[in-house]
């Protein structure tokens, strides 16, 4: 359901002066930054299982904030990505102000950017920090740092803007075999996407890496701190480009695991091998791209959606801190109706004739197929988990069948089977009001099916039979006070 939505060009941060590029000049302003989120002690990972199975037992590798700042003429946009597994809008408390809103409020009031120009995205680390609290969750004084460092790195990216090209490139990295689908046979978004930017001597020095593969290689089994793949990535692609920053967000996670077959290798050497094909492709992708011109604006909606999964809403109100609650803010702005309504925006940002669309969950891939389909742009970037994290958002006819073959993952984590339908039409919506041509908004989930006949009729019987008795055992659980179910 649609409650609000704001579309316009985005104010300059007085912070990016130091920095020009007029509209005509067809150059930009960029800067990129990081900070450490690493936490200090041992602390619960999110993605695996349910309650705290996983608690850290050290660090493989630090894990970040990652920033990227364009300007042009009166207008800035930004993109970040944390290590995380997921980061909410808001958070439960009195006082509580480490949500993504709050982030983007900071940063709005310090650098005089609109919040709707401030992109934040988890990475979905699962080997990653639960700040979502289902996983046992971390302390506020854990969330109140990523807070700080994530406000950190965005404003130190717009204060070190510098002239810059701006270019984009893509790659299908199908012939690689890099990815799977849970549900075999349907498609998948295997493009590889890569935003970046050149000083004037020619010289790449931050760039932005779209990929859709879940953030899993290491497995349920690691229990040290590592962003996992996208360290591998990053690291080879700041080694190629000398004096570089680069970050990964990740694209349609849903449904899409990394296929390790491709790669030959398991455990904490599939990290590093899979991330270091994912930067040789990103390398080829570079040689493949554009350079971009054109203004930079953004649009946001607020969508207002029913909370339809009891367990989610049980877990929101009955979870234990510490144990299983689900941390995120059950009070207004961000819910209403007793909590029985969710808010959460939806984003959309335009560069030159590049669309990327901000989706505050697990995108499934048919939301970006639809937007590829029907929004005539240069290029098309999607961004899970942004702003918020709000679980799967599949296709409704693909609400059983993923159930069948996770019960208790997408079981627990679909707020309502329409969500993603709401998501992708307000998101071609939103790009028609940014002055993209689009064939048609009227997206229902359906456009894209590709059925597999008896199979997708079997798993979707079962399946529909299977959620409602998974999520009643799961409160059964939770009424009993046991401190895990997985």
């Amino acid at each position: 359901m649609l409650l609000f939505g704001a579309s316009e060009r985005v104010a300059r941060a007085d912070a990016t002066a130091a920095c020009s590029a007029s509209e005509s000049s067809g150059e930009y302003c960029v800067g990129a930054s990081r900070r450490e989120i690493t936490p200090a002690s041992p602390v619960y990972l999110g993605g695996y299982g349910f309650g705290p199975v996983r608690r850290s037992t050290g660090v493989r590798s630090p894990i970040y904030a990652r920033a990227i700042a364009i300007s042009r003429g009166e207008q800035t946009v930004v993109f970040c990505a944390i290590d995380t597994q997921g980061h909410f809008l808001a958070y439960q408390g009195d006082d509580a102000p480490y949500g993504s809103a709050d982030i983007r409020r900071r940063v709005s009031k310090d650098a005089g950017i609109p919040e709707r120009a401030i992109i934040i995205a988890s990475v979905h680390d699962h080997s990653g920090p639960d700040d979502i609290g289902v996983w046992g969750g971390v302390p506020p004084e854990y969330l109140s740092f990523v807070a700080d460092q994530t406000v950190a790195a965005i404003e130190s990216a717009i204060r070190n803007q510098r002239p810059a090209s701006l270019y984009s490139g893509q790659i299908d990295t199908a012939p690689s075999h890099l990815m799977r689908s849970i549900l075999p046979g349907y498609p998948l978004d295997t493009k590889l996407r890569v935003l970046f930017a050149k000083g004037p001597d020619g010289a790449p020095f931050a760039t932005l890496i779209n990929f859709s593969a879940h953030v899993t290689t290491l497995g349920k089994d690691n229990t040290l701190i590592s962003p996992d793949w996208p360290a591998a990535a990053i690291q080879a692609v700041e080694k190629g480009n000398p004096d570089s920053t680069a970050l990964v967000m990740v694209a349609s996670v849903g449904r899409t695991q990394p296929d390790l077959k491709a790669i030959g290798a398991r455990g904490p050497s599939a990290a590093e091998s899979y991330g270091a094909t994912v930067a040789k492709l990103t390398f080829v992708a570079e040689a493949l791209a554009v350079k971009i011109d054109g203004p930079i604006a953004t649009a946001e909606t607020i969508l207002e959606e029913p909370s339809d999964n009891p367990v989610l809403a049980g877990l929101m109100t009955n979870g234990r801190p510490g144990v299983d609650r689900v941390m995120r803010s059950n009070r207004e702005p961000y819910a209403s109706d007793n909590n029985s309504k969710i808010r959460t925006p939806v984003g959309a940002v335009r560069i030159g004739k590049l669309f990327f669309a901000a989706v505050p969950g697990e995108s499934f891939p048919e939301t970006q197929l639809a937007i590829e389909a029907r929004v005539a742009a240069q290029g098309h970037y999607l961004f899970s988990l942004a702003e918020d994290q709000l679980g799967y958002d599949p296709p409704p006819y693909e609400v059983g069948m993923v159930e069948y073959v996770s019960p208790l993952d997408e079981g627990l984590f679909i707020i309502n089977p329409n969500f993603g339908t709401d998501v992708t039409r307000t998101l071609l919506g939103q790009a028609r009001d940014l002055g993209f041509p689009v064939s048609d908004t009227s997206y229902t989930g359906d456009e894209g099916r590709q059925p597999r006949g008896l199979i997708d009729s079997a798993e979707g019987t079962i399946g529909s039979v299977e959620e409602p008795l998974v999520r009643r055992l799961i409160l059964l659980t939770l009424w009993l006070g046991y401190d895990r179910f997985h």
